[in-house]
């Protein structure tokens, strides 16, 4: 399923008062979202691998998985400090 907001994003920005770096924000958000739409597949076939004890299939989506949770974390590490100073949340 493809996520149809990526154009969204950059009036959240708007909205929230990013005026430096709004389009990488933008960026982040829309990575952000698309990655953990792909994370919960991955866990969603991580548990139909293990349900069908195919421990092959398991070890393959567990990678998979690693792979995507690197990515979002990735996308994390540019969005929330910039989120918590910007709103004044304290991490």
């Amino acid at each position: 399923m493809k996520i149809a907001t990526e154009t969204v994003w950059p009036a959240v920005m708007a909205a929230i008062g990013f005026e430096e770096n709004a389009d990488l924000m933008a960026m982040h958000f829309a990575e952000f979202e698309s990655e953990s739409e792909n994370v919960l597949e991955l866990l969603t076939a991580l548990r139909a691998d293990a349900r069908q004890t195919d421990a092959s299939f398991v070890q393959d989506t567990a990678a998979e998985l690693v792979v995507a949770l690197e990515h979002l974390a990735h996308h994390l590490d540019g969005l929330l400090l910039p989120l918590q100073t910007r709103l004044g949340v304290e991490p």
